[in-house]
């Protein structure tokens, strides 16, 4: 988290491939001047969880093999994304959702009032559209 507790930038990237996703991120997750990394909470098991491409030391990724993040696993969900900040205190977060199911109820989550005081989106990443 931010030194200052102002919440952490986050991206939500979802769709293509684990190969187009970790390039995704590659690009997302710039160097922090200050030296903090990015953190990466990546959603989903198997293949949808694996990490295919090596990340460079400035990114940091949290597997959550919880299922869906909005419809089963809720508490789930904010304890590994509460323990990746706490851990880590990164510049920024990006939240992989792999496929992407549900993405509208997991945004909603994200802004409620509990967890928009630690996460602030910023963006939105669909890589099967090619758009935000």
């Amino acid at each position: 988290m931010n030194t200052d507790h102002a919440p952490v930038p986050a991206v939500v990237l979802r769709g293509g491939s684990i190969q187009e996703r970790d390039a995704t991120i590659t690009r997302l997750a710039e160097p922090e001047a200050a030296g903090r990394p990015t953190a990466v909470l990546r959603l989903g098991s198997g293949v949808f969880g694996s990490q295919s491409l090596p990340l460079t030391p400035h990114i940091v990724i949290k597997q959550a093999t919880i299922g869906c993040p909005c419809c089963t696993s809720t508490v789930l969900f904010r304890v590994a994304l509460v323990k990746l900040l706490r851990t880590n205190r990164p510049a920024r977060l990006i939240i992989d959702l792999g496929a992407g199911d549900h993405v509208a109820v997991l945004e909603m989550q994200l802004k409620g009032e509990s967890l928009c005081r630690v996460v602030r989106i910023v963006d939105s990443v669909d890589l099967d559209t090619g758009g935000r």
